[in-house]
């Protein structure tokens, strides 16, 4: 069965143009909202699509510009025997060169390929054509483009499970057969079966009326002795879609959204068994996070069609390799994407959010996602938006590794910053490998963690709140014995009520010690505090760095 090789977009929906080969079966598409996920599922539905109707409104254009025509091409190979035919589209085959092009002059042993081609203009008649270089383009019909065997999973399901002609059930009638007729009849003389029976039944409590009107209508003149009450043949019409899957007595459009889904994936799977498309938006919806990830295993291994499906969901990225994964980016409606291979496969399982953001801060540890989730709420208490409105995402970059993670998030097209100590040197690469690759980074005074800066720079209430933070977890002893253990001069009772340098370092050097902020929630309270006091720290290097980072957010 046929199976996309090439597809070109133009104007379409939010992609002004995109031009992809596909040279798998399994393809999940990730990125930011809008990045053009769901218009290339769209796209690719629109044109094998096998309805002869197919609407199309001016919001379908690009920015609304219905001058500029709606142009979607799909390339396929493994065509079905017949559309090779010169008879049917043999004229029209097409095929690749050495280096994956596709031409217009014919080799005997090249690969076959068949090009369709939707075009909308502003009277927004859809036409269908087949193309090539050589001939004028020849229309092809809804029935021929079903062949194809393309399904979408989406919002609206319930089709899916009736055995009307143009849903996935129906589809699998045309498996094994040859004849479209017998392919009906299938159904059809299984209705006439059933009508048979319900015609030698008695519907005993009509029967009066029944009898009443018959006899009226005697007196009218008119005989109706053999009236009786049934079915008319067309009220139960497989072109209705009447005819359904239900699960006992219960149709299957009444199940809920997540079961819906997995059985309208679960008929599409065994169709592209036998080769089909099937298009999957957003997969993860209505499912658990388990359900999710067996689905996913199911639908790659089961799988001898082509799948393209789209998702927001960690689960997903985690349970695929990298190389399954297409990674988009939409500037303007120009969509360029980047494809992960086994190199990325770390990176994109251990900061999986990354793949859906076009900014991404690496944070060293679980300290700075902390302060990160503070500058957030900072950021918005003061009249700027979420990370999230400037499409940002912060990560955990796991400790020495985050210099690692940087470079190949970067490599994936994304932009990228780096949020961190300065108290270790060893590091591959080097900063100033990541330096060079654009990589900005935002790190501490020279051989200062984190902790030591705050504590070096902090108004000394906000260093009085965040002792005050410890010693409740702790013990006022316990916290003393550790800072004096690290102090230059003693500590005595009322140690906190004065300041010092040599207060601040200690407690710097035992915060980091004891670890005190060392998951993220303690880290958030130590923003928290940092920010509440940040006015008071201006041209001190923990202000700077953290402005200079919320600052890179809004670049």
């Amino acid at each position: 069965m046929a199976k996309i090789y090439e597809l070109n977009i133009r104007n379409y929906q939010g992609i002004k143009s995109f031009s992809q080969r596909f040279d798998k079966n399994f393809i999940c598409f990730v990125g930011r909202g809008d990045a053009g996920k769901t218009t290339i599922l769209n796209a690719i539905s629109s044109v094998l699509s096998l309805s002869w109707n197919y609407s199309f409104y001016d919001s379908d254009f690009y920015n609304g510009n219905v001058e500029n025509a709606i142009e979607i091409e799909v390339s396929l190979v493994d065509l079905p025997e017949s559309f090779i035919n010169e008879d049917k589209y043999g004229l029209y085959i097409r095929g690749l060169d050495n280096d994956g092009n596709i031409k217009d002059d014919l080799d005997d042993d090249c690969v076959k390929i068949l090009t369709i081609k939707l075009e909308v203009k502003k009277d927004l008649e859809p036409q269908w054509h087949v193309v090539n270089g050589r001939q004028e383009p020849l229309r092809i019909s809804a029935n021929e483009r079903a062949k194809f065997n393309l399904f979408m999973v989406s919002d609206y399901l319930d089709r899916h499970f009736s055995w009307s002609k143009g849903n996935p059930l129906y589809a699998l009638l045309r498996v094994n057969d040859s004849s479209d007729v017998e392919k009906d009849n299938i159904v059809i003389e299984a209705l006439r079966a059933a009508k048979e029976k319900i015609d030698s039944s008695e519907f005993q409590q009509l029967n009066e009326i029944t009898n009443e009107i018959k006899e009226m209508s005697s007196n009218f003149g008119l005989d109706l002795s053999k009236t009786k009450t049934t079915i008319d043949f067309k009220d139960i019409s497989i072109k209705d879609g009447r005819v359904c899957l239900h699960d006992g007595v219960v149709p299957f459009r009444l199940k809920g959204k997540g079961s819906k889904r997995l059985i309208s994936i679960a008929i599409q799977t065994v169709l592209a068994k036998h080769g089909g498309i099937m298009l999957i938006d957003e997969v993860e919806q209505g499912l658990e996070p388990d359900r999710v990830k067996q689905l996913i295993r199911t639908i790659k291994k089961d799988n001898t069609g082509q799948v393209f499906i789209t998702s927001h969901s960690n689960e997903v990225i985690t349970e695929l390799e990298a190389n399954d994964l297409i990674i988009m980016n939409n500037n303007d409606g120009n969509v360029s994407v980047f494809f992960p291979d086994e190199n990325f496969q770390d990176v994109i399982r251990a900061c999986p959010e990354a793949g859906y953001a076009k900014k991404v801060i690496i944070c060293e540890g679980k300290t700075e996602i902390g302060i990160c989730r503070a500058l957030d709420a900072y950021r918005k208490k003061n009249g700027k938006e979420y990370m999230s409105f400037k499409n940002c995402v912060y990560t955990c970059g796991d400790g020495h590794s985050f210099t690692a993670r940087a470079k190949k998030l970067k490599q994936l097209g994304l932009k990228v910053c780096t949020f961190c100590d300065s108290d270790v040197s060893i590091l591959d690469p080097s900063k100033d490998e990541i330096k060079s690759l654009n990589i900005k980074i935002f790190d501490c005074d020279s051989s200062h963690a984190i902790e030591n800066q705050v504590f070096h720079d902090l108004h000394w209430d906000g260093i009085k709140e965040i002792v005050e933070y410890i010693v409740s977890i702790n013990s006022e002893d316990a916290v003393k014995e550790s800072v004096n253990s690290r102090c230059e001069e003693t500590l005595n009772d009322n140690w906190m009520d004065s300041e010092s340098v040599a207060k601040r370092e200690a407690l710097g050097k035992t915060a980091k010690d004891k670890k005190w902020f060392k998951d993220i929630a303690q880290g958030e309270m130590l923003g928290d505090v940092i920010f509440k006091y940040f006015d008071q720290m201006i041209n001190r290097k923990l202000n700077n760095q953290l402005d200079d980072l919320s600052s890179w957010v809004d670049e």
